[in-house]
């Protein structure tokens, strides 16, 4: 599926027993055919970090949600970040006061094409409606990005968004 703002997002099922990861793997290396994919951990170097494209002039991210793995990818350097929650989560406004999904995965899609994830406290980010259906986002006041929400598979709200250009 395209999106705005360039952004491809595609989504598979996780079978009971697959690794997620491999699945999410899966998706990117159709949408981006001769690219390499690398994800370590900045931290301890675990295959869990952030996903790296080399090989292909684009940014990617992946999230996870009800048994579904979520891509997105969008040409250029500037950087995407998606973010699936399941559609009745509860428990969100312990992190985030008052979210629910759909808050919570414009929240967190905005912190992943921000580069920093959760090391940021995501009461710090502010979403704004546009009239044309996206939103725009802050934290601390400085503008994020912009992004958009996505149709997703049953049950399963997602949202994506793109980083202001450096």
């Amino acid at each position: 599926m395209n999106g705005a703002g360039g952004v491809r997002v595609a989504w598979r099922i996780v079978s009971a027993g697959a690794d997620r990861r491999e699945v999410s793997r899966s998706l990117l290396t159709e949408l981006l055919p001769g690219a390499r994919l690398s994800s370590r951990c900045s931290r301890c170097g675990g295959d869990h970090g952030r996903v790296r494209v080399s090989g292909a002039e684009v940014t990617a991210s992946v999230s996870y949600a009800s048994g579904w793995a979520i891509v997105a990818v969008r040409d250029g350097d500037q950087r995407v970040g998606i973010d699936a929650v399941a559609a009745d989560a509860t428990g969100l406004d312990r992190v985030l006061p008052g979210a629910d999904a759909r808050t919570w995965a414009r929240v967190e899609a905005v912190l992943k094409a921000d580069g920093r994830g959760l090391a940021v406290d995501p009461a710090r980010v502010r979403i704004v409606e546009r009239a044309d259906g996206e939103w725009s986002s802050t934290i601390d006041g400085a503008a994020a990005g912009v992004g958009f929400d996505v149709e997703a598979p049953p049950g399963v709200v997602v949202a994506v968004a793109v980083a202001s250009a450096s």
